[in-house]
């Protein structure tokens, strides 16, 4: 099996909001496998599925959906928000519930704990950028 990570960047602007991801594979060519943006117009946007971070889980699946099935996403790093009130981060708990409805979490990197249950070791990272 293969991994690769999926990276999100945000560009808050007084009218849009621009949400870029890319994945890369981690293998020694870290090759960009896919990319994508959504733009949303400020004033016609459903700002709930920004703020729960929904957009971004659906993003998660569609590239799980086309990327090879011999990859194990290991790592989805967001770009810390510049305005939370707009945009945040999906917790974990929300990340593997809605892929398992989509019935993705084989797609994740995970372990069995003695007792046979299953953990999913995909990290999800905020990071701060500056600048």
């Amino acid at each position: 099996m293969d991994s690769f990570r999926i990276k999100f960047l945000n560009v808050i602007k007084p009218e849009t909001i621009l949400i870029k991801y890319s994945a890369i594979s981690e293998d020694h060519s870290s090759q960009v496998i896919f990319e994508g943006q959504q733009l949303f117009y400020r004033n016609f946007v459903n700002y709930s599925l920004l703020k729960n971070g929904e957009v971004a889980l659906e993003a998660i699946s569609n590239m799980l959906k086309v990327i090879p099935d011999n990859y194990l996403l290991s790592q989805v790093s967001f770009e810390q928000s510049h305005d939370k009130r707009l945009l945040q981060v999906p917790t974990k708990e929300l990340f593997v519930d809605y892929l398992k409805t989509d019935d993705l979490t084989n797609r994740l990197i995970s372990h069995q704990t003695e007792r046979g249950k299953t953990m999913i070791d995909t990290k999800l990272v905020t990071e701060l950028r500056i600048g």
